[in-house]
């Protein structure tokens, strides 16, 4: 057997815990590029400014990430560290900024430390960045050698983001849950595997308990117990998840058809990635002929207000336009990890049988 290696992040959460961070960067570097997106900078600029002030850091900056993951803007961010010669990247805000700072530094062999300032995914840990088109389609998973450092999770710029990543952010986490349970299905597993599947649990279990409560938080601002589990799983468990469980059995056919549907303008421009992964769990489901999880799901998914069916995406059930959506679904990657060979006939009849729920 080949030599496995598992590299975690720390991280640190508390209401205050960008204090913490020149316990952590005095042993990294000495110049920081502060990576991110314009209203997480606007948000967190004051905090990270004061900590990088108490630590021993010589020169820093801050820049925008350029709107989207895509290799021209991490080539972009490349550029300007390689200027000033900076040698630590600290990225702040959403999936995509932190994908961005995270692949730039990958490539210059530099550590990263992230911030996540909404509580939507799982990127914040995990050492992949997601790649987009200038244009907004997916386009490449970028594999990186390391993950980042540091996570710092400073729930008061969490609860006082917009509810609806939270939101999204939940659907998202779910999916590691189905997915795993699915893709492991039947297959011997090795302790790291294994591990992750246990954990992936933690992708659920909780958000069905404390996830309604705490949306509700979040939408009134409020840092709560439940807001910080569900922000814990949704960073932390979903990322362990990932690292643990092996790139085969990571993802399944709810990613794979939210893959095919970024080709609608609606889609792109008008919804959240969780929010589509959330309705891409009923269509696994409903393909695996799960109706009793379904069932189980369809009293959250309302809570929550989550899409049970395609007129909650602004979409209607037309072959014409869900074609090429099936075609680019059946050869994502993701899809490909089913335990059997998923067609575009399978796809189509079971978001039809979703939309007669």
């Amino acid at each position: 057997m080949s030599a496995q290696t598992v590299k975690y992040p720390n991280y640190t959460i508390d209401s205050n815990a960008l204090i913490e961070m020149p316990k952590v960067i005095y042993r990294l570097g000495d110049r920081v590029l502060v990576v991110g997106g314009k209203t997480a900078l606007e948000k967190s600029r004051e905090k990270i400014e004061r900590a990088l002030g108490e630590s021993h850091i010589l020169d820093s900056e801050f820049a925008w990430y350029g709107g989207e993951c895509t290799y021209k803007n991490m080539e972009k961010i490349k550029k300007r560290v390689e200027k000033k010669d900076f040698n630590i990247i600290i990225g702040v805000g959403g999936g995509k900024a932190l994908d961005t700072a995270k692949g730039t530094a990958d490539g210059l062999d530099i550590p990263v430390i992230t911030i996540p300032t909404i509580a939507s995914t799982c990127a914040a840990t995990t050492p992949l960045s997601i790649v987009y088109s200038d244009r907004g389609d997916f386009e490449d998973l970028f594999y990186l050698k390391n993950t980042p450092v540091h996570i710092f999770i400073d729930t008061t710029i969490i609860a006082e983001s917009p509810w609806k990543y939270l939101w999204a952010g939940i659907g998202d986490t779910m999916a590691k849950h189905y997915e795993v349970k699915t893709t492991t299905r039947n297959k011997k597993l090795a302790h790291s595997a294994m591990l992750a599947k246990q954990i992936s649990f933690m992708c659920a279990v909780p958000l069905l308990e404390h996830g309604v409560k705490a949306l509700e938080d979040s939408k009134n601002n409020l840092e709560s117990y439940e807001l910080r589990e569900v922000v814990l799983n949704n960073i932390i468990s979903t990322g362990l998840v990932s690292l643990l469980v092996g790139e085969e059995n990571n993802g399944a056919a709810a990613h794979g058809l939210f893959y095919g549907l970024t080709l609608l303008d609606e889609i792109e421009k008008n919804h959240l990635h969780g929010e589509v992964v959330a309705y891409g769990i009923l269509v696994m489901l409903m393909m695996d002929n799960d109706m009793e999880e379904i069932e189980k799901l369809f009293p959250f998914y309302k809570e929550m207000g989550w899409p049970t069916c395609l007129k909650d995406l602004n979409l209607s059930y037309d072959e014409d336009l869900l074609n090429p959506v099936i075609e680019k679904a059946i050869e994502a990657a993701d899809t490909k990890k089913m335990p059997y060979e998923v067609t575009g006939d399978m796809y189509l009849c079971a978001i039809k049988e979703l939309e007669k729920l």
